[in-house]
C-alpha cells in the first residue's frame, strides 16, 4: 500500500464540477489488495447531507482528486461513500474508489478550452503552462 495526502476533491455530475475544500485529505492505493483505492477527505459540515444521500442511494461518483502537490493533474475515479463522520465543524467522508481515466484528461479539456478562447501562438503556449502549474477550475461545457 502506498499514501499519498489529498489536496482538491471535485465531484462532477452532469458536465457540472462541484468543489469541496478540503481541509485535510489522504488516498492509500492499496495496490497489494486488489481494490483500488482508499480516499479519507475533511470538508465543511454544510455537505454532510449532500453527501448522505449519495451514501443511501449508493451513487458511483465521477470524482477528480489532486494528489501530493497541487500543481499535479486530478486523478480521475469511480467513488462511492462508505463512512461518513461527524467533527466539530467538519466531516470525515471515506470513499472506495477507482481510476477510470487518464491523467491527461484536463490537459486536454483545458486545452480545448484555450482554444475556444481564441489564444493562439506564444499566448497560448504561455496560458497553457501557467494553468497547467496552477489547475484551475475548468468552465462547465454548454
Amino acid at each position: 500500500m502506498k499514501t499519498f495526502k489529498a489536496l482538491r476533491f471535485q465531484i462532477v455530475e452532469n458536465e457540472t464540477t462541484h468543489e469541496f475544500t478540503v481541509h485535510d485529505g489522504v488516498i492509500i492505493n492499496k495496490e497489494n489488495s486488489g481494490t483500488g483505492w482508499l480516499l479519507e477527505i475533511l470538508i465543511d459540515r454544510i455537505h454532510k447531507e449532500t453527501m448522505e444521500a449519495y451514501q443511501q442511494n449508493h451513487t458511483v461518483l465521477d470524482t477528480r482528486v489532486v494528489i501530493t502537490r497541487a500543481s499535479n493533474d486530478p486523478a480521475l475515479f469511480e467513488a462511492t461513500i462508505k463512512n461518513i463522520k461527524e467533527l466539530n465543524d467538519h466531516i470525515s467522508v471515506i470513499f472506495e474508489c477507482h481510476i477510470y481515466t487518464p491523467r491527461q484528461a484536463y490537459a486536454e479539456q483545458l486545452l480545448e478550452q484555450l482554444v475556444e478562447d481564441e489564444l493562439t501562438g506564444d499566448e497560448l503556449i504561455s496560458t497553457f503552462n501557467r494553468m497547467m502549474v496552477s489547475k484551475p477550475i475548468l468552465r462547465e461545457k454548454d
